[in-house]
């Protein structure tokens, strides 16, 4: 049945008792942190009012929490920890994050008391990537894999970087190469190895466009991207 819950606008860490209805907008898959082996699991939550909340769930929780909050679904949540966010690593426009764990209640809206939409995503043609060439802005794409090139180094200022490269191609047939950095490597890309022989679909959102030698167009995927295998 319905129950009552508060935009995700008026829940702060001063707030008790609350309960918020969301829709998981975006799911990541559980990666551990670069500084140190904690895993975690991050997602972006949405009310119906399209406020959007980043939420981490860590370690043993994430086992706890793998068969729930799918992607897609409505949730009412509870009891989650809320705390503030340093602007660099908001993923969500937002001052606050959760973070989910043993004592969060969650529980599944049926679809007859669902009243949340699903995430309107603008996928960009492959066609007009010129658009956001090396700009700051964030864009959403979607793709069928049609190679996957081994992973390799490459010499950037910090020192030998590690990227695996997909050929993906849109709709209207376009090639264009996704670069998989860090942990996308041993996460995402490696699922998609897996299945390569199958031309899986992919969508890949909030990434940046980058031209190299003025010829080819690299995305690449940033630290706060999410990439979903479709099909």
């Amino acid at each position: 049945m319905s129950r009552q819950h508060i935009p995700l606008k008026d829940i702060t860490i001063g707030t008790k008792g609350w309960t918020a209805k969301v829709i998981v907008e975006a799911k990541a898959m559980p990666r551990s942190s670069q500084r140190s082996p904690v895993k975690y699991q991050r997602m972006i939550l949405r009310d119906s009012e399209g406020t959007k909340v980043q939420a981490t769930i860590f370690e043993s929780d994430i086992d706890k929490f793998s068969d729930v909050l799918a992607l897609y679904k409505t949730y009412y949540i509870s009891n989650a920890v809320v705390k503030t966010i340093l602007p660099q690593h908001r993923i969500a426009k937002n001052d606050y994050q959760w973070h989910i764990n043993s004592k969060t209640i969650v529980e599944e809206v049926t679809k007859v008391y669902s009243s949340i939409s699903l995430p309107p995503y603008n996928f960009v043609s492959f066609s007009e990537f010129s658009k956001y060439i090396n700009s700051d802005a964030y864009v959403d794409i979607i793709g069928v894999v049609i190679h996957a090139y081994p992973p390799r180094e490459i010499p950037i200022v910090n020192g030998p970087q590690r990227i695996q490269e997909l050929l993906l191609v849109d709709q209207q047939l376009i090639p264009k190469i996704l670069t998989m950095w860090d942990q996308f490597i041993e996460n995402e890309c490696a699922a998609i190895v897996k299945i390569i022989k199958t031309k899986p679909i992919i969508a890949a959102y909030r990434i940046r466009i980058v031209s190299f030698n003025g010829i080819f167009i690299f995305i690449f995927t940033v630290s706060n991207g999410f990439i979903y295998i479709i099909i």
